[in-house]
C-alpha cells in the first residue's frame, strides 16, 4: 500500500481535480434548484447523517428547533468576528433577518443538498491520499508534502465556511468568498498534478505569454467574482418576487450585470491572442497547441451560455453548466501558465 501511494501520486491527485469539478457541477445543481438550506444544519442532515424522506419523520416544531440551533451557532461566530476585529460583519450576521427564517422539509431540496455533501466529503478523503501518497514519494518532495498539506487544509477550510454558508442562510458575500476558495484549491491541486507529471523538454518559455495569461487569469478571477456577485442579486430578487419575476430579471439587475458582461469579451481577446503566441511560439508543441484552442472553446461556450441565461430569463438548467464551464477554463488557464513557467527560459 504505501509503495503504491508513492508511486501513483499523479494519479490521486487526477482523481482528486476530477472530484473537485463533480463537486463544482453539484454546487450549481444546489444553487440552481434552490437547495441551498435543504439541510438546514451541518455536518448532519435536519440533525441525522442520513436525512428523511419523508416530513413525518421530523418533529412537529422542527423549523423552530434548527432557527434556534442557527442563532446560537451565530452567536458564537459574531462574538468571535468581534474579537478579531470585523465588526461590520459580525452585526450583518448577528442582525441579518433571513437567518430567523425557518425552511420549510421539501425532499428533493434536502437530498440535492445532502448527495453535494456527500460528494464534497469525498473529495476531503481524496485530498486526504493526496497528502499521504505525497509523504512515500522517492526521493522525498518537501514542496509536494507542502502543497499536499496546503489542499487538505483549505478543503477543511472549505467545508467550515460552507457550515457557515448554511447557518447564515446563504448570507450574502460568503458565497462569492466560497468561490474563491474553491478556486484557489482547484488551482493547487492543478499545481500539485504538474509538479508530479513535469517532464524536461527542448522548448523555450515565452515572456509575452506569461503576460497574456497572467492578464487573462486576473480578468478572469474578477469575473467570477462579478459572477458570484450577479448570482447572489439573482436569488435576492427571486427570494423576493417568487420564481414567476424570472422573465424581469435581468432588467432589473443592477451595473454589476453590464461590467460582467462586458469583460467576457475583453476575456475573449486575451485568449485570442494567448492562442496566437502559442501558435507562433510553439510550432511543434502540439499539446500546448491543443489545450490553447480547447481553452478558446471554453471562452466562447461560456460567452454563448451566459447569452443564453440573458435572454432566456435564467433557464436553471444552464445555470450550473455556466458555472462549470468558468471553473474548468480558469483551470486549464491556470494550467496552460504552468506550462509555460516549467519551460526554459531564453
Amino acid at each position: 500500500m504505501v509503495k503504491w501511494l508513492g508511486n501513483n501520486y499523479n494519479l490521486t491527485t487526477k482523481i482528486s481535480l476530477t472530484l473537485l469539478y463533480i463537486l463544482i457541477l453539484a454546487g450549481g445543481v444546489v444553487r440552481c434548484t434552490g437547495s441551498g438550506m435543504g439541510c438546514p444544519d451541518w455536518p448532519k442532515c435536519f440533525g441525522m447523517l442520513i436525512p428523511p424522506t419523508s416530513v413525518n419523520e421530523l418533529p412537529e416544531n422542527y423549523e423552530e428547533i434548527f432557527i434556534e440551533g442557527r442563532i446560537k451557532k451565530n452567536e458564537r461566530l459574531s462574538s468571535i468576528l468581534s474579537l478579531i476585529g470585523l465588526e461590520k460583519l459580525s452585526d450583518k450576521i448577528k442582525n441579518d433577518p433571513d437567518i430567523k427564517s425557518g425552511e420549510e422539509f421539501n425532499v428533493y431540496k434536502t437530498w440535492t443538498e445532502y448527495i453535494n455533501r456527500l460528494i464534497g466529503a469525498l473529495v476531503g478523503f481524496s485530498l486526504i491520499f493526496v497528502f499521504l501518497s505525497s509523504l512515500f514519494i522517492r526521493p522525498v518532495s518537501k514542496k509536494l508534502i507542502l502543497l499536499s498539506f496546503l489542499s487538505l487544509i483549505l478543503v477543511f477550510f472549505q467545508a467550515w465556511v460552507g457550515s457557515i454558508v448554511v447557518s447564515t442562510n446563504l448570507l450574502s458575500g460568503l458565497i462569492t468568498f466560497h468561490v474563491i476558495v474553491a478556486l484557489l484549491i482547484i488551482c493547487n491541486v492543478i499545481l500539485c498534478y504538474h509538479l508530479s507529471s513535469r517532464n524536461n523538454n527542448n522548448y523555450i518559455g515565452s515572456r509575452i505569454l506569461n503576460f497574456f495569461i497572467i492578464s487573462s487569469l486576473i480578468l478572469f478571477m474578477i469575473q467570477m467574482v462579478l459572477g458570484t456577485d450577479v448570482r447572489e442579486s439573482v436569488d435576492e430578487l427571486l427570494k423576493l418576487y417568487g420564481f414567476n419575476f424570472r422573465e424581469n430579471i435581468i432588467e432589473s439587475l443592477n451595473n454589476t450585470f453590464k461590467i460582467h458582461r462586458s469583460f467576457s469579451i475583453l476575456i475573449l481577446l486575451f485568449q485570442v491572442l494567448t492562442v496566437i503566441t502559442i501558435y507562433i511560439k510553439f510550432k511543434s508543441y502540439k499539446f500546448f497547441k491543443i489545450i490553447s484552442v480547447l481553452m478558446l472553446l471554453l471562452i466562447i461556450s461560456e460567452i454563448l451560455v451566459g447569452a443564453g441565461m440573458a435572454y432566456f430569463s435564467i433557464p436553471k438548467i444552464l445555470q450550473p453548466v455556466h458555472l462549470f464551464i468558468a471553473f474548468l477554463a480558469f483551470g486549464l488557464q491556470f494550467y496552460i501558465l504552468l506550462l509555460n513557467f516549467s519551460l526554459k527560459k531564453i
